[in-house]
């Protein structure tokens, strides 16, 4: 079992910024040492990351696609390549997010998904399957096609779980539709988080829905009902109840940079929990490409449809890290959102999420621009900026 220890000035832990190193054996954590002590461990490898940040691996728990790899696929070569590429962006874990397809192509992704979690891979772990969709409010559709939104169905949830191999561990639903009290009922009862989301449910709407279990206001602000001063809507529902978490996208783009302080001093970061909602396109060079016979323009700042509307995040979740470090916010409280919140949401906190003794070594040295220098997985250097090693799809994006 290789043992090593890894040196910086700045290694970010639960307990506060430690001027030491980490001893890793094998994937965990073994022990968390300061300075001083660093001398008695001189037999064993020694990587000195310097002046650079060490934090814990980024989770993303609503992600479509990145660097040109997608989740929505029957081929498991796009979700492998995916998982090698998001730890070069700081992501150690990620809940792959499937949303808006018809049904026959959900449940052969969802089989194609599970099939990876059971067999081996590299690189960013797959924590469990976020299905966003189909049981959505068409007024609230977003990019997905309308023809795809159904009512809230138990019987079909069950076939999605099982063609999943038990692995859908997250599921976001319209509580204004038809059925949604049942499914959410069902879905609470079998220990999978609900999110609302692409939903135009009132405020007593909304309301009904966290009694039934609702526990994550999805991409928040955004394919939402909004607050009007008679009408609070669905923001206004999730923001007002305590005990809902709520996602955002913090690529400035999705959401106003003083939205976002306006929510953080509503909910503290350890409600907050940030995610990309990035798609196919994240990573790629600005231009218009076919994905799925639908045309996406990408500029500099983001990915919409020929009318305009924004077709997902061509941001990463390390960008929405830098963001929000940018506004004010401590690296310890960006790091709540985007790796501890992330990780207890996923019912993996004991394992993952916080660089402490005994968990999983997922960790990433950072420059103070933010720049991933190295990222490892359980103990593993899956990214190391030195290599000069790319990991995006260059094959399979249709550019016109």
């Amino acid at each position: 079992m290789k043992k090593f220890i890894v040196r910086s000035e700045r290694v970010y832990t639960p307990d506060g910024v430690i001027d030491g190193g980490i001893i890793i054996s094998g994937r965990i954590i073994e022990k968390i040492i300061e300075k001083e002590d660093l001398s008695r461990y001189k037999e064993l490898e020694f990587i000195n990351a310097e002046n650079n940040l060490i934090i814990p691996g980024l989770i993303d728990i609503h992600i479509h696609g990145s660097g040109g790899w997608t989740v929505s696929s029957e081929d498991e070569r796009q979700i492998k390549g995916m998982c090698k590429y998001l730890p070069s962006i700081g992501v150690t874990s990620f809940q792959p997010t499937l949303g808006g397809e018809d049904v026959e192509s959900i449940k052969k992704y969802l089989n194609t998904i599970g099939s990876v979690i059971k067999g081996y891979y590299e690189g960013a772990k797959i924590l469990g399957i976020h299905m966003e969709g189909p049981f959505l409010n068409p007024e609230k559709k977003g990019v997905f096609l309308v023809r795809n939104l159904l009512k809230p169905s138990v019987e079909l949830m069950k076939s999605f779980i099982e063609k999943s191999g038990n692995n859908i561990i997250h599921v976001t639903v319209a509580p204004e539709l038809d059925g949604a009290e049942e499914l959410i009922k069902y879905l609470t009862c079998n220990g999978i988080l609900v999110a609302g989301g692409h939903t135009n449910g009132t405020i007593e709407e909304t309301k009904k829905g966290i009694q039934w279990g609702i526990s994550l206001s999805n991409h928040t602000c955004n394919a939402q009902r909004s607050i009007h001063h008679r009408e609070p809507g669905a923001l206004g529902g999730y923001l007002l109840d305590d005990n809902v978490y709520c996602e955002l996208i913090c690529d400035f783009i999705h959401v106003h940079p003083d939205m976002l302080k306006l929510i953080l001093k509503i909910k503290s970061p350890e409600k907050i929990c940030m995610i990309s909602d990035s798609i196919v396109a994240s990573g790629l060079r600005p231009g218009k490409y076919d994905f799925s016979g639908r045309e996406i323009i990408i500029d500099e700042e983001s990915s919409r449809l020929s009318d305009g509307t924004i077709a997902g995040s061509t941001k990463n979740l390390l960008y929405g890290f830098k963001n929000m470090a940018y506004l004010g916010y401590s690296i310890e409280d960006v790091i709540k959102m985007s790796s501890s919140l992330p990780a207890k949401l996923s019912n993996v906190y004991d394992e993952k999420g916080s660089i402490e003794e005994g968990k999983d070594a997922d960790f990433v040295i950072l420059d103070d621009n933010f720049n991933v220098h190295m990222t490892y997985v359980e103990g593993k250097v899956c990214f190391d900026s030195s290599e000069r090693k790319s990991f995006l799809n260059q094959q399979d994006i249709s550019r016109i």
